[in-house]
């Protein structure tokens, strides 16, 4: 395949945003025509420096690049992460399963099924106290034992659906091995009440396993521990050898960081309950049909990449900052720094060759609101380069936190320009999308993860890279168990 960059389109987006920067700030045309909506999520972009015409070279672009067909290929189970020959079919996890998805000659859905439906008796007896420990008690302090993907969607999770939750339990995680990481935890807890989930995709994480061990060990005697341990895991003979009895399955296509929809987010289901959990696979089953059936110029993914594609790209800006403004969302720049990062963060092509463009971003940022006091000072006169996604909540229409997101919008797209006052002077003209979420539900947050998840893959497709796979980071745990 020929590089990106080689792609006479490519070329022709370079000498268009040479074009454009010889033009004022304001070029959309119709604020109108750069406003789209899907599954509770509104997308406003007029504050990106582009037009309609930037946008037809963009979707040529990606025309050019097969995405129509990888799409149908991501969708279908074909074998997208292609270092290791596999599928990567997270789409699986939210759809319904009367309608059969294939890998190897097996319907898939049948297992995704089953693994639902033990996952939602284990929340039923969880929640009516059905469940009890090895003194006869119910357990109600929940504590996920993961890192990576097994920690950053699960916490994300239950900090955004904290109002869903149920009040008379609590919820806890240990992601690494700090050795005050679980005696913190634990310190306030009492065994006989207290459920852990050993989240580990391969079961030889060692950070997992670490901790896993020492929960053994604060339970007690072996006889003791069955009903206070369940292991979310692909590898089942391992779990059952580290003495845990209660398995629920992930699968060999599923990436950790792909994973929120499964079993490894066991914790939220409990939480919030299943009918609840069932929501979120629903608004991101509703984002993938979305993302599936769409027209590229209404296809919020879509549109998020091709943006993201552009600035990074063609306006050379490579730090991308989220802004939360709902104190629930706070969690979710972790989640996405992993998702994006470890997905794109690649410098090596399809065909195993060293890349000559940007690929993925730096990403970072957190809540809007504490940004105004700390880095708002460097996003408004610093020399940095960046563009932004703020995202808030139209049900806090009338509240205070989204007058400072307009606000914040407005000064850094429009800038100051006051020339009775030099010093003040703020040029705006940063790049940035308004991301409306209708409310904070189960669904609308499973349509938010599943309209990120797509984009960095589309923008994967884009870059010819692979977002299934992490081979630096497999590197990295090499390193540790040679030290």
């Amino acid at each position: 395949m020929k590089l990106p960059n080689k792609n006479p389109l490519w070329k022709a987006l370079k000498q268009h945003a040479v074009e454009l920067s010889l033009f004022p700030k304001k070029l959309a045309e119709t604020k109108a025509d750069f406003i789209s909506s899907a599954c509770n999520i509104t997308i406003d972009y007029f504050n990106q420096r582009l037009t309609s015409s930037t946008f037809d070279l963009l979707f040529e672009l990606a025309h050019s690049c097969s995405l129509p067909e990888k799409i149908v290929a991501l969708m279908a189970g074909g074998r997208v992460n292609y270092s290791e020959s596999k599928a990567a079919l997270h789409t699986a996890l939210r759809a319904p399963s009367e309608h059969p998805i294939w890998v190897d000659d097996k319907n898939i859905m049948v297992e995704v099924e089953a693994a639902r439906n033990q996952m939602k008796h284990i929340v039923e007896q969880i929640r009516s106290q059905q469940w009890l420990g090895f003194s006869g008690k119910p357990l109600t302090n929940i504590v996920n034992i993961g890192i990576g993907g097994s920690d950053l969607g699960p916490r994300f999770c239950v900090k955004a659906l904290a109002d869903f939750a149920a009040p008379e339990l609590s919820y806890h995680f240990v992601p690494d091995v700090d050795p005050t990481s679980f005696n913190r935890v634990v310190a306030n807890l009492d065994p006989e009440h207290t459920l852990f989930i050993i989240s580990s995709k391969s079961f030889t994480t060692q950070e997992t396993l670490y901790n896993a061990k020492k929960a053994m060990a604060w339970i007690g005697s072996s006889a003791h521990q069955q009903r206070h341990f369940i292991a979310v895991t692909a590898n089942r003979e391992a779990a059952h050898q580290f003495g845990v009895e209660t398995v629920l399955p992930i699968w060999s296509w599923i990436g950790g960081r792909y994973s929120f929809c499964s079993a490894i987010n066991l914790i939220t289901a409990i939480a919030i309950g299943y009918d609840n959990f069932s929501e979120i696979l629903a608004g991101a089953h509703s984002m993938d049909l979305h993302f599936q059936q769409s027209e590229f110029k209404n296809n919020l993914p879509v549109l998020l990449a091709l943006i993201g594609i552009w600035n990074n790209n063609f306006l050379d800006i490579h730090s991308l900052l989220l802004l939360t403004y709902a104190q629930q969302l706070e969690h979710f720049v972790p989640y996405v720094q992993q998702l994006d990062m470890e997905s794109n963060g690649k410098s090596i092509n399809n065909q195993g060759k060293r890349v000559n463009y940007a690929t993925g971003p730096i990403v970072w940022g957190g809540l809007g609101n504490q940004a105004q006091h700390s880095y708002y000072q460097l996003l408004c006169q610093g020399t940095h380069k960046v563009t932004a996604d703020l995202i808030s909540l139209d049900s806090f229409q009338k509240e205070m936190i989204n007058n400072m997101c307009a606000s914040k919008i407005k000064v850094l797209g429009d800038g100051v320009h006051d020339e009775a006052n030099p010093n003040g002077f703020i040029p705006g003209n940063i790049p940035l999308n308004h991301i409306r979420l209708s409310d904070g539900s189960p669904f609308t947050i499973g349509a938010l993860v599943a309209l990120y998840e797509h984009k960095v893959f589309v923008q994967s497709v884009i870059w010819d890279i692979n977002p299934f796979d992490q081979p630096g980071v497999e590197s990295a745990k090499l390193s540790q168990m040679e030290v």
